[in-house]
Parts: C-alpha cells; sequence; structure tokens
C-alpha cells in the first residue's frame, strides 16, 4: 500500500473538479463547483472577478475543500458513495504573471486564453491545511463500507 500522504498528493494533482465552500459577510455558507489545478501541494483555479466565491473569499479567506472521486472502473458501476478529500485552507489571489501560477495553471490556461475572458477574471491560490481528513484513500472498495476503516487523517507536512 502507498504512503498516505503521497497517495494524497497524488489526488490533489491528478484530479480537477472540487467543492469550495465559502462564507459571505453575514456569515452565510456558499459552496460551488469549480475546476482547478494543482502540483500535489498548491492548488490554482481561476474564476470571474465578480462571483459570489470570487466576493466572499476577498472578505474571508478561510475555506473549506472536498474532492470527491472514483477509485475506478468498478466504483464506478456498483453504487457506492465517492471517495474524498477533506480540509480547510486559505486562498489568496494571485497575479496573472506569476510564474508558480502559471506553470500549474498552464493545461488550463491554453483553453482559457483562447476564450478571451481573462480581463474579468481572477486567479485563486489555495494553500491545503497540513491536516487532511479521508474518506476511501489508502483503502480498497469494500473497506469503504466500514467507515472504521474507510476514514484517515493524513498529514501533508509530516516535518511540522
Amino acid at each position: 500500500m502507498k504512503n498516505l500522504e503521497q497517495e494524497v498528493r497524488m489526488i490533489l494533482k491528478e484530479k480537477n473538479w472540487l467543492v469550495l465552500s465559502t462564507v459571505d459577510e453575514k456569515n452565510q455558507p456558499h459552496s460551488s463547483v469549480i475546476m482547478y489545478q494543482s502540483d500535489g501541494n498548491i492548488l490554482y483555479f481561476e474564476t470571474g472577478l465578480n462571483t459570489l466565491k470570487s466576493k466572499n473569499i476577498q472578505k474571508n479567506n478561510k475555506v473549506s475543500i472536498t474532492i470527491p472521486f472514483r477509485k475506478g472502473f468498478l466504483h464506478k458501476v456498483i453504487p457506492s458513495p465517492p471517495a474524498e478529500l477533506h480540509f480547510k485552507a486559505t486562498i489568496e489571489s494571485v497575479p496573472k504573471d506569476n510564474e508558480e501560477a502559471r506553470k500549474i495553471l498552464a493545461k488550463f490556461l491554453k483553453y482559457s486564453e483562447k476564450a478571451g475572458a481573462e480581463d474579468d477574471s481572477v486567479w485563486f491560490k489555495i494553500t491545503p491545511s497540513n491536516l487532511i481528513a479521508t474518506y476511501g484513500v489508502g483503502v480498497s472498495l469494500s473497506s469503504m463500507r466500514n467507515p472504521e476503516k474507510a476514514r484517515n487523517l493524513v498529514r501533508l507536512n509530516s516535518k511540522d
């Protein structure tokens, strides 16, 4: 079995969709599904400058993230909940000339720049907390039926 920290980093890098949960100035929650890119450590996404999530982040950069995913073909055909990563994170806007962001977002930018909508968009950098909650990561599909076996906590930066 792979080291769970390595597996979590691989999931962060290979998946592209997440649920971003923010709160507004009245502490009312808001969730949205977004497409992101990652190097396995930091996540980046682009959104409209005037979206509710963008406005919420500008006022409160503490968010909650869920990344649900299927574990392969069998998981797609057997009715069962998805495996998931859950974590708290901080978000900051980054300039569009940020080299780290451009490198990680390269695949996404090929399509985004063609659309020509980047003037009214903003890039955000998501920095996950060190503790990631997992469900179904590092266990077999059948073990996911037992929450005691399916849940885990993974420390991303084991040196902390």
